[in-house]
């Protein structure tokens, strides 16, 4: 390899490591976030003390909410006061985890934006909305309906 060549190659090779470098990282939580509401279509999105969820475990919250069965899906998301990234959940995989389905946990992504979750009451009533940060890296929501 004759010098130019060999120069030519070490530049590219310095600029790639300091590009690299240069990338921004995503570095995940250890500990969910302090203060989530659940927030959607019912509530115009707002954080709203009444849709605040509380904690059940060390890192399973919960919110209750009255819900109508009209045939039309609620888009919600779980997420805190100032939509900060990695408090801001909404579904993972568009084709498996945004429509939520009662008593089945989908993957949840707290620092995309856009991805909101769909859920459609069968039946009016009291409904419970749950994420669970056991794996703070890949948080679950699952819905229940309160008996």
């Amino acid at each position: 390899m004759n010098n130019l060549c060999r120069k030519t190659v070490q530049l590219f090779l310095l600029f790639l490591v300091t590009a690299c470098s240069s990338l921004p990282q995503v570095i995940a939580p250890a500990d969910p976030p302090d203060e989530l509401y659940l927030r959607g279509v019912f509530n115009w999105w707002e954080a709203e003390e009444a849709y605040k969820l509380y904690k059940v475990s060390e890192r399973l919250y919960t919110a209750e909410i009255e819900l109508i069965a009209d045939g039309q899906p609620y888009d919600f998301r779980i997420a805190d006061a100032d939509w900060s990234k990695g408090a801001n959940c909404g579904y993972a995989e568009k084709e498996t985890d945004e429509v939520v389905r009662l008593n089945r946990s989908v993957d949840a992504d707290c620092y995309a934006i856009n991805n909101n979750f769909k859920f459609t009451p069968k039946e009016t009533g009291i409904y419970q909305f749950f994420i669970d940060f056991n794996d703070v890296q890949s948080p679950t929501v699952r819905i229940r309906r309160k008996k």
